[in-house]
């Protein structure tokens, strides 16, 4: 009898758990807040980002480049022994490019995470590429507690971001990338936030994918910088694989 006491009592934690978690709208809303807020975000049409790109471990270091505005995205960085990599968005084409293995362009659940990343923000957009958003615990990051909301994309995989329950603020997400060498899992983390312009804005991303660890730390975020209108053009090695399809 007492054993059968224990385990009903077992059997009701995960359900009280449940029913004191808060809707992952909730906490993508209060992220949303916490960050600077709706009205903070409507006035943001582009940003460009300039800082550095780390490989840990392998003490390779290089300049990084990241431009952002109506959707579109272009990426730059330079590795000494790897040279320029490249990768971008023009509103229609996901491609990358790099030295070694030359230009490809992404399509498919790829692209449509490329399409999402893309976005200045996805917190107060998210229903335009998400069907739904649960939260589904709560768990230690980096020793603080995270909600951790699960995310359902209208096309691919589904995606796990974490929220730190005291801030409100995104600290980590985890996703598995289907690229042409199979499906990666890959876990991102933001921090350093600084507020910029109304926003609190991350100036350090850590990416660890197949047992690597590249870090960007950024030194300037600009919000809504002049960008020349051909820095999202394809490149001409993407145009010529888009000529042979």
């Amino acid at each position: 009898m007492v054993q059968m006491r224990i385990l009903a009592c077992l059997l009701a934690v995960p359900l009280l758990v449940a029913a004191d978690l808060p809707s992952g709208e909730k906490v993508l809303q209060t992220s949303l807040e916490k960050s600077g807020g709706a009205a903070a975000f409507a006035k943001v049409k582009a940003v460009v980002m300039t800082g550095t790109v780390e490989m840990a471990g392998h003490n390779i270091k290089g300049p990084a480049t990241v431009f952002q505005k109506d959707g579109k995205s272009y990426t730059e960085i330079g590795l000494p022994g790897i040279g320029k990599v490249e990768e971008g968005f023009d509103g229609k084409v996901a491609w990358e490019s790099n030295s070694i293995q030359g230009a490809r362009i992404k399509e498919g659940e790829e692209r449509a995470m490329v399409v999402r990343a893309a976005r200045l923000s996805i917190l107060d957009s998210w229903r335009e590429f998400y069907t739904s958003a649960k939260t589904v615990g709560l768990e230690d990051v980096n020793g603080k507690p995270a909600w951790k909301v699960e995310m359902t994309p209208k096309e691919g995989k589904p995606e796990t971001l974490y929220f730190d329950k005291e801030s409100g603020l995104l600290v980590r997400s985890t996703e598995t990338v289907t690229m042409a060498m199979g499906e990666i899992p890959v876990e991102s983390e933001v921090s350093d936030y600084r507020v910029v312009d109304g926003i609190k804005t991350p100036f350090t991303m850590t990416q660890k994918a197949m047992g690597q660890v590249m870090v960007m730390h950024f030194d300037k975020v600009s919000y809504n910088a002049e960008i020349p209108p051909d820095r999202f053009d394809l490149p001409s090695a993407v145009l010529a694989l888009m000529d042979k399809k």
